[in-house]
Parts: structure tokens; sequence; C-alpha cells
């Protein structure tokens, strides 16, 4: 998890909002028993446009876990205050409670939101600092406090299937470390060394886990005296897949 900026509503969400509460209120009066998730599935097709605006300032990664979605999912608003509560049924179009989540960090919180000495369990990336509250061993993940712990449990970051994904992640930046170091052509040192610099970026996956990794085996390269020019490009992960695999009997080598 890393930090989050929503930045401010996109042109005309204040609009849009209010309209579906309105409806909501409407649909309420009419049904009393309608929950809100109901609601909001009948609605939620309206909204497309605000969720491609969202997964697109979240870098189209789970807010939670960091996995990419973008080939593999629809955009998922999650309710960081969970719209299945009464008490929060008002948040519901309120841009501020939205995230990006994948399905499977959804569906372990569900309509879970307990506290912690009067905070919210859950961490809050758009509010909170995750690094302050977790840690990582390579790609395990472990609390630094109470509510990181929380956190892991009521979204499950410690899965077996995400521990593997990360792990699979960091054998990437591991060749790219000996290839940034020890390839023979100083165009592949320069390509690895730019793509080790991306993998720190906010649009990168599993960047807070590689932060960490990279701040402890390299770290003039995590924490340069000058910082690093932003990485730009298209399909870097893939171009990482092509470029380790090209070269992946050199990386072995090497190593």
């Amino acid at each position: 998890m890393i930090r989050v900026n929503r930045g401010q509503p996109p042109d005309g969400f204040n609009v849009r909002s209010t309209a579906l509460r309105r409806k909501f209120l409407a649909a309420r009066r009419h049904d009393p028993d309608i929950s809100a998730s109901k609601f909001w599935a009948s609605v939620r097709h309206s909204l497309r446009a605000d969720a491609n605006e969202l997964s697109r300032r979240c870098y189209h990664k789970c807010a939670y876990c960091e996995s990419h979605m973008r080939h593999v999912s629809y955009p998922h608003i999650e309710h960081y205050r969970p719209k299945g509560q009464r008490r929060f049924e008002r948040l519901m179009f309120v841009w501020d409670n939205w995230l990006l989540s994948c399905g499977v960090c959804n569906d372990e919180k569900w309509t879970e939101f307990p506290q912690i000495n009067g905070q919210p369990a859950l961490l809050d990336p758009a509010v909170d600092v995750p690094e302050q509250h977790f840690g990582f061993r390579r790609n395990i993940i472990f609390e630094l406090s109470d509510r990181g712990k929380a956190t892991i449990q009521l979204v499950c970051l410690d899965r077996r299937d995400l521990e593997s994904e990360r792990g699979a992640w960091l054998l990437q930046i591991d060749a790219l470390l000996l290839l940034a170091i020890w390839a023979e052509s100083a165009d592949i040192r320069r390509e690895s060394r730019a793509y080790l610099i991306w993998a720190m970026q906010d649009d990168a996956p599993y960047a807070a886990m590689t932060r960490r990794y990279l701040a402890e085996i390299c770290p003039k390269l995590a924490n340069p005296q000058i910082p690093h020019e932003h990485v730009v490009g298209e399909d870097i992960r893939r171009r990482i897949a092509i470029l380790v695999a090209n070269h992946l009997d050199a990386a072995n080598q090497l190593g």
C-alpha cells in the first residue's frame, strides 16, 4: 500500500452525486427495505466514467494491495467507509470515500469497519502514511502498528497468491539489478537502471515493497541526493519481462 492522491472530484461529479443521493432517498421511501448495495448495483453503470477517472488517478492499481488491474478487471469502486453499513450510506456517492480496489481485497473487507482507540482500524491510503504501518521482508508483509496489523487482516494483504505475485515481481527486480551492474552492453545497463527507477514510482506494481527492498540493498539508487527524473513509457512491465527473458541466461550467470 502506498499513499493515494485522489485529487478533486471530476468535472460535474457533485451534480451527478447529488442527483443519485436524491434518487436513493426516493427509492428508500418507495421501498424501505432496499439496501444501499442493491441500489448501487442498479446505478453504478452510470458512474463508469468516474470509475475510469478514479482508476487513472490510482494508476490502475488496487489501493490496498497495489496489484495492477487494468487488463484483467473493470475499475471497482471501493467505499472506504462501507455503504453496507447504514451509518455510512450517506457517503455512497462521496468522492472522498471512494478508492480503487481489486475484487479480492474488496471481498475480504466486505462491510467490516472496526475501530482501534477511536480510529478506523483500516488504513485509508488517501489519508494515512502506509510506510509507517507496514514493513516487508522481501515479499512478506509485516505490521509496524496495531492499525497495520488490522489492515493486513481486514484485506488479507498476506494472502498466499498475493505473496506469490510480489515474490515473482522481486525476482524481476533482482534480474534488473544484475543487468544494471554487470551487463556487458552499456545500453542494457542504462535500460535496466531506468526500469529500477520506474519500479519505485507510484505507477509501478508493489511500489511500497520495491522501495523498501531497494533501500536495503542499494540505498544510493533508492535515495539519491538529486531525485531521479520521472520514468515514463507504455507497457513498461511488459518491456521489463521481455528484457529479463532475453537476457535471463546472462543474469543467471552473473548471479
